[in-house]
C-alpha cells in the first residue's frame, strides 16, 4: 500500500472518530437534558395532583350547606338577622424584639 493512501485512510478514520465522539457526546448531553426535564414534570404532575385533590375536597364541601354557613360566617362575616358580629384582632404569639 502506498504511503499516500494510508494517510488518506488515516485521516479519513480519524475524521469518523471524531465525528462520532462529537455527536455521541452531543446525544449524552440530550439524554441528561431530558431527563432532567421528565423529573422536574413529574414533580409538577405531583402538585398539580395534589391541588386536584384539595379542589375535590373543596368542591365536596361546598355542597355541605353547614360548611358553606361556616365559611360564610367566619370569612365574610354574615351574620343572621338581629345577630351582632364582633370581629377580634388576632394575637401574635411571637414576640417582637
Amino acid at each position: 500500500m502506498s504511503r499516500f493512501k494510508r494517510y488518506f485512510i488515516s485521516c479519513a478514520l480519524l475524521a469518523v472518530s471524531f465525528s462520532l465522539i462529537y455527536f455521541g457526546s452531543q446525544e449524552i448531553q440530550t439524554t441528561f437534558a431530558l431527563k432532567s426535564e421528565i423529573r422536574n414534570n413529574l414533580k409538577e404532575s405531583a402538585k398539580l395532583d395534589d391541588e386536584k385533590k384539595e379542589l375535590e375536597t373543596t368542591k365536596k364541601n361546598l355542597s355541605n350547606p353547614d360548611y358553606v354557613e361556616y365559611i360564610a360566617r367566619g370569612k365574610y362575616l354574615v351574620s343572621r338577622e338581629g345577630e351582632q358580629v364582633f370581629k377580634f384582632p388576632s394575637i401574635d404569639l411571637q414576640e417582637e424584639e
